[in-house]
């Protein structure tokens, strides 16, 4: 394995078992699967599981004017629960297994009922969950964020979402490099407010860059841009 594989399996690992700021009393909706921080010994294996931190954000995300908030969920469609633990092991291929064997959607909900559910897929979890503003003056809120992929590339997209007609949908995305997201082994993993070098806010404005851009001369190399986002069609 070269050393950027084995950087990469690291902070893999790392961050896999250590995922995400806490979102405090986010229990609506949800029933704890059974697996927190214990050592489930049976027959033939004894298998160890890691709590699993999850992300929240505020905002007026609907534009009634309210404050909302919205979770982070990783859903078992298997058993119909919250998957709360991940399963601790130093070798992938028991833990993708586990994994892929729950079914796992990872989802954001409001704390209001009627409100529309982003379906995110079989991820991890997430890197960063971010408030952007109403970048887009439609009197709404959008979110900007990054999935843990269950992958071994570095590379990922910064996936920018707002409320059109009551339905989360995908209005950006631009490429970046994960290593936005790295910390120091031991370190309790920071809440990214920004995604240095891609997604930063100066002066009041939001900036990005996509790690793919192509430039037209030499000093715009590596320039981040004004982010500017569409209204709903």
């Amino acid at each position: 394995m070269s050393r950027g594989e084995n950087a990469k399996w690291t902070f893999f690992m790392f961050v896999l078992f250590t995922t995400f700021s806490s979102c405090g009393n986010c229990t609506e909706n949800k029933t704890n699967i059974t697996l927190t921080d214990t050592v489930l010994t049976t027959e033939k294996t004894e298998k160890e599981f890691y709590t699993v931190k999850k992300l929240f954000v505020v905002g007026d995300f609907d534009g009634d004017g309210i404050t909302d908030t919205l979770f982070e969920h990783n859903h078992s469609n298997l058993t119909g629960t919250e998957i709360d633990s991940f399963l601790r092991t130093d070798d992938w291929k028991p833990f993708f297994d586990w994994f892929y064997a729950q079914e796992p959607d990872l989802r954001l909900t409001f704390n209001k009922k009627g409100r529309d559910t982003l379906h995110l897929g079989e991820n991890l979890g997430l890197f960063c969950l971010i408030n952007i503003g109403d970048n887009n003056s439609d009197g709404k809120d959008e979110i900007a964020l990054v999935t843990n992929l269950c992958d071994w590339s570095n590379l990922n997209s910064c996936l920018i979402y707002t409320l059109c007609n009551n339905k989360w949908t995908l209005i950006k995305e631009f490429n970046i490099h994960e290593s936005s997201f790295y910390y120091a082994a031991g370190e309790e993993q920071p809440v990214f407010n920004e995604i240095e070098g891609y997604l930063e806010k100066r002066n009041g404005e939001w900036f990005y860059l996509d790690f793919f851009e192509v430039w037209d001369t030499e000093e715009e190399v590596g320039q981040m841009k004004p982010l500017k986002i569409e209204k709903c069609k």
